[in-house]
């Protein structure tokens, strides 16, 4: 018994409910899709034919509530214990994705299943490089990468985990408005002891964002990051960012910091917009935007 949460926000989340909808069908078992519009701007012709589809509930929100608030209104929602929550943009790889994952799940009991990500194999547009190169050389990890670090390589926009353990972790985090909270939602994870089963069952990431959007989201990111370790919520140690700009901090004046920042950032961000970005100035990047936050 599943259900398959899916929040979505101006995307066309239809095939991938088509998709879901008859895997989970031929599997056999009870389920259901829940699909909750974050108050989209923008409507599709297929979105009248997802509320159509038997065991699916479709509600769009009349207000933004963003996107773990409004997973959290799903798992509320949710009749079953075992949840599926995939992002709109993901779809998975192949047509046994649900039937692999409830072969691990009967042959691997945990709280907590993670099949893996990749990108569409085929390099896009320049002005979607970065975010295509990113997810392949730093989300797309083999299955033995992952067991090496079982928490930090978990990505919300594709995980299976019972209904109690997303709830109960998810719930100190609905106060903190902010974007990228993943990493929190993992060390409360480990701070739990909840166990958590890789293995090779991975969806593709769809929706890639351009350069732009993908590095506004970045320092969205990083200042949730600076946010968490001075309000002591996550130590500073347990992502590499933060543990090496917390050294720095140290031995560097604030406004050097700063000026570091500024000096670098046009030429980082003309690199990062070429149809080669540099990895390694996007770390730089990251960890100089992390120094000059005060």
């Amino acid at each position: 018994m599943i259900s398959a949460l899916i929040p979505t926000y101006n995307y066309n989340v239809y095939p991938l409910v088509r998709e879901l909808h008859k895997q989970l069908s031929k599997a056999g078992i009870e389920f259901e899709i829940i699909v909750f519009d974050d108050a989209s701007e923008q409507s599709f012709e297929t979105d009248q034919l997802i509320a159509e589809l038997p065991r699916v509930i479709y509600k769009k929100m009349a207000q933004n509530q963003g996107r773990l608030a409004l997973r959290y209104q799903m798992a509320q929602t949710a009749r079953y214990d075992q949840l599926l929550m995939l992002d709109a943009d993901m779809f998975p790889k192949d047509r046994f994705f649900v039937l692999k994952l409830l072969k691990i799940m009967e042959k691997h009991p945990a709280d907590i299943y993670f099949g893996g990500i990749n990108v569409p194999p085929n390099p896009p547009s320049d002005e979607k490089m970065l975010r295509w190169k990113y997810g392949k050389y730093r989300e797309s990890l083999n299955l033995e990468k992952r067991r090496q670090q079982p928490y930090k390589s978990l990505l919300c926009g594709a995980l299976s985990l019972k209904k109690a353990v997303f709830l109960n972790t998810a719930k100190p985090l609905l106060p903190i408005k902010r974007y990228g909270l993943d990493v929190y939602f993992s060390y409360l994870l480990k701070q739990q002891h909840t166990t958590v089963w890789h293995y090779q069952n991975p969806v593709t990431h769809l929706g890639l964002e351009t350069n732009m959007e993908f590095l506004k989201k970045t320092r969205d990111a990083v200042e949730t990051y600076h946010f968490l370790i001075s309000h002591k919520k996550m130590p500073a140690d347990y992502i590499k960012l933060t543990k090496i700009g917390e050294k720095i901090k140290k031995w560097l004046p604030y406004p050097l910091r700063k000026y570091l920042f500024k000096y670098k950032k046009p030429f980082i961000e003309w690199q990062l917009n070429t149809k080669n970005p540099s990895l390694f100035l996007f770390d730089i990047y990251k960890l100089l935007y992390y120094l000059q936050l005060k």
